[in-house]
């Protein structure tokens, strides 16, 4: 069978779960995975799958319509410029947070020394790419899950990175100690509330790690109160908090901030949405926010 008309088929099939475009985009996620093609650049190149090429798609697209996210199946995602190991014990790194890494590179392209720390770090996409674009900063990273951590150091490993990862409860202040003064902290916390679960995709809901996306429907904010506290313990009186945030709470998130001595800004995605609040002390900061 022609490698047009399967992944016609392909695409066709997948149209339960997913419109044209991003059924599409999977197809040539797949197929450069399986063989190194990159046929969306290229899509006049020829190839005929043999049997075995067949079997692995066919079992593939099994899984993705059970809604089994390509990135969990292929074991990759792309994140700024590089991919990463990615599996269930982590979020697929999404491109809000691409955005929230790039403001930190390009306010600290020329700054020396810095010191960064990630909280909640997951597959380690931020840290890594902070430190390769920032090569003079010393990056350090915790999260609460094993599983995480371990996703996070083989990617480190893999693109050559030094970071200084932590397996610690951020909500626990007792922990707090063992973090040290840093100019930057980054954080894309949970901050989904437990009743949006019902509007969710499966291919959300089913594979990815509840304890990344989820906090309680009573306490929201509960991730950047503890983030606050923490940047009064071990933030650098001129250094700055970089938060995702969800769009619908950028407001209360902001407010929180001011209301524990910062000056806080919400700044928009590329989609227009409310994504991002940036933060730093009220008496100490230079900046007009």
């Amino acid at each position: 069978m022609a490698l047009k008309n399967i992944e016609q088929s392909f695409v066709t099939e997948l149209g339960v779960l997913y419109p044209q475009n991003e059924a599409q985009h999977i197809w040539y996620l797949v197929i450069e995975s399986l063989t190194g093609m990159n046929l969306r650049n290229n899509p006049d190149q020829r190839f005929t799958p043999d049997p075995c090429y067949i079997k692995m798609l066919a079992e593939i697209k099994k899984r993705l319509l059970k809604a089994e996210p390509v990135q969990y199946i292929l074991n990759e995602a792309w994140f700024y410029d590089i991919p990463f190991y990615v599996d269930k014990n982590v979020l697929i790194p999404r491109p809000e947070t691409e955005e929230l890494a790039d403001r930190i590179i390009r306010e600290y392209r020329n700054r020396q020394p810095l010191r960064v720390l990630d909280i909640g770090t997951g597959s380690g996409c931020i840290p890594v790419i902070l430190k390769r674009k920032l090569p003079q900063a010393t990056v350090s990273a915790c999260d609460v899950s094993p599983g995480a951590l371990k996703v996070a150091r083989k990617n480190a490993a893999t693109h050559g990175v030094e970071i200084d990862f932590k397996e610690l409860d951020i909500l626990d202040e007792r922990n707090w100690e063992q973090l040290q003064e840093v100019d930057v902290l980054v954080s894309n916390p949970p901050y989904i509330p437990e009743t949006d679960k019902t509007a969710m995709h499966r291919n959300v809901l089913d594979h990815e790690p509840h304890l990344a996306l989820f906090v309680p429907n009573d306490d929201p904010l509960l991730f950047y109160r503890k983030i606050a506290g923490l940047a009064h313990r071990i933030l650098h009186p001129q250094g700055r908090i970089y938060l995702e945030v969800h769009e619908q709470q950028a407001g209360a998130t902001a407010s929180l901030y001011e209301s524990h001595g910062f000056s806080a800004v919400i700044q928009n995605d590329l989609q227009g949405k409310q994504r991002f609040v940036e933060a730093g002390f009220k008496e100490t900061s230079g900046l007009v926010l």
